[in-house]
Parts: C-alpha cells; sequence; structure tokens
C-alpha cells in the first residue's frame, strides 16, 4: 500500500511539475498578446474607423492618422510574392521528389542542398543580397524603365519570395517522398505522364499542400528584416500607375518597427495598432488552415 501511495505521490508531483512549466512557457506569450490586444485595440478605437484607411498624421500631433498605407503595401507585397512564390515551390519540389534520369537526381541534389541553405539564412542577409542585386542591374533597367528602384515594390517580392519559397517546397517536397512507391506504381500503370502523376499526387497530399501554404504566407506576412533594404517602407500611398512596381512600399511589419521607434506619442500608437492588425491577420491565416486541413481530415472534398 505504502508503494501505491509513492507512486501515485510522484506522479502527481510529476504531472504538477509538467503543468507548471507548460504555464511558465505560454505565460510570456499570453502577456504579449494581451499587451498587443489591450494597447492596439485602444489605439484603434481612438480613430476607428479611419485609422484603417488614413495616413500617419504629424509626428508629436494631437492627431493620430491611420495606416492605411502600410496595410495595402502588406496586401501588394504578400499578394504578388504568394502568386509567385507558390508555383516556383511545387514546380521544384515536384522536380526533385520525381527525378528519373542521372542529371535531374544531380540537379534534384544540389536544388535540396542550396534550400536547405537558405532556410538558415538571415532574412537580413537575403534582403541586402536582393538590394545589391537591384543596384547592379539598376543602370541597365533604367534605360529600359526609367522609374526602376532598388527600393521598391519588386524588390520586396523578390525578397518575400526567396524567404518563404523555401519552407513551401522542403513541406511539399517531404510529402512527395513519403508517398508509397505502390501508389506511383498504380497511377503510372494507368499510362499517366509525369506531369499527370505529379498533380494526382499533389491532390493526395492536399493536406501536406495546404499546410506548406499557410506557412509559405504566414512567412511573408510576417517578415520584416528582409524588407528594411528593398520595400524600405513608406507612409503614403503610392501611385497606382505603371511605375508601382518600381516605388517603395510599406508593410505592417515595418510599420511596427519605425514607427514603434520614432518617440512620438501618436506615431507609437499607430505602431500598436498595427501590431493588433498583423496579429489578427496571422490568427485569421492560423484558423483558415486548420478549418482546411480538418475538413480533409473529415473527408470533405470541393465539388468538382
Amino acid at each position: 500500500m505504502r508503494l501505491v501511495d509513492a507512486r501515485a505521490l510522484k506522479s502527481l508531483a510529476l504531472t504538477a511539475a509538467v503543468v507548471l512549466a507548460f504555464a511558465l512557457s505560454v505565460l510570456p506569450v499570453a502577456h504579449l498578446m494581451a499587451t498587443v490586444v489591450y494597447r492596439g485595440a485602444a489605439a484603434i478605437a481612438r480613430n476607428f474607423p479611419s485609422i484603417l484607411f488614413d495616413i500617419p498624421a504629424a509626428p508629436g500631433s494631437r492627431e493620430l492618422g491611420g495606416i492605411g498605407p502600410h496595410i495595402l503595401g502588406t496586401a501588394l507585397l504578400t499578394s504578388i510574392a504568394f502568386a509567385v512564390g507558390v508555383p516556383i515551390s511545387l514546380l521544384a519540389a515536384v522536380f526533385t521528389a520525381e527525378a528519373i534520369r542521372s542529371w535531374e537526381r544531380i540537379v534534384g541534389r544540389w536544388t535540396r542542398l542550396l534550400v536547405h541553405m537558405m532556410v538558415e539564412f538571415p532574412t537580413i542577409v537575403i534582403g541586402i543580397a536582393v538590394y545589391g542585386a537591384m543596384s547592379s542591374v539598376a543602370p541597365l533597367v533604367r534605360a529600359l524603365v526609367p522609374g526602376f528602384r532598388p527600393f521598391s515594390l519588386l524588390s520586396g517580392v523578390v525578397a518575400l519570395v526567396l524567404v518563404s519559397a523555401p519552407y513551401m517546397y522542403l513541406q511539399v517536397e517531404d510529402g512527395l517522398k513519403s508517398v508509397p512507391q505502390h501508389v506511383r506504381e498504380a497511377i503510372y500503370s494507368l499510362g499517366a505522364s509525369r506531369l499527370l502523376t505529379s498533380l494526382v499526387l499533389l491532390r493526395y497530399l492536399k493536406s501536406t499542400v495546404y499546410a506548406a501554404l499557410s506557412v509559405g504566407l504566414a512567412r511573408m506576412v510576417s517578415e520584416t528584416a528582409a524588407l528594411f533594404f528593398t520595400a524600405f517602407g513608406s507612409d503614403v500611398y503610392p501611385p497606382l500607375d505603371a511605375n508601382l512596381l518600381f516605388r517603395p512600399i510599406g508593410s505592417l511589419t515595418l510599420a511596427v518597427y519605425t514607427l514603434g521607434l520614432s518617440g512620438y506619442e501618436n506615431w507609437i500608437e499607430l505602431s500598436w495598432a498595427a501590431s493588433l492588425v498583423l496579429l489578427l491577420l496571422c490568427l485569421t491565416l492560423f484558423g483558415f488552415s486548420r478549418l482546411l486541413l480538418r475538413g480533409e481530415r473529415l473527408g470533405y472534398r470541393s465539388p468538382r
């Protein structure tokens, strides 16, 4: 009886220690999120709904202004980078995972090595590298596009693609490698081409593809360092003309950094507002991806 009591006491103590360790690890995150919600909601309520559309007010003034240009910049940067990065990631993953010929396998190995190296790169290094490349080609490009600048929406898109594409590539490639060989053989036995087989396998791995796209999109939305030397930031709306891609543009992440370090009270409030909008956006993406994955697990299928 004493042995049983001792084991029960040890089990209770270990359970309490695990619960305490979990609470201590979650507490800083919960405190951070609560602070962002409290301060951000207060700032948004002060000038709602104009804060979502106006430009920042003059620094140090009593007016608050808004973060409209930064929301638009995040939407443009993310949508264009996502449209460019997804096909590149999926095609590269299919190529390396389904390589048959010897030269394809060699290219696949070097591609895989390069992607693993890019995942470990500091994102600010990627931003500096993109800025350097854009500065090198600027004299040549300006002959065709007079308004071209190294600091631009285009540079930001390139940086975001380089930051997010490796994560999408690795998840999709790992998923393709996990497909049982008999599934591939069954598809090929029906006379399917390599392209059609790859499409069938991607459909077979829809949950993996959804997760990869969600991770890539979250990386694009939340990235800051890679945009310092590329998108550069802007507190005004960019003119919607043919040179839109070649002008600096703002983003929510850059707004959180630059406005928060400004030292002006109204800009610091805007920084909290941008933080809350960014947090809600990331949580929405996370919830949407979880719903897609849950529907896939329950066997739901989109209508054909």
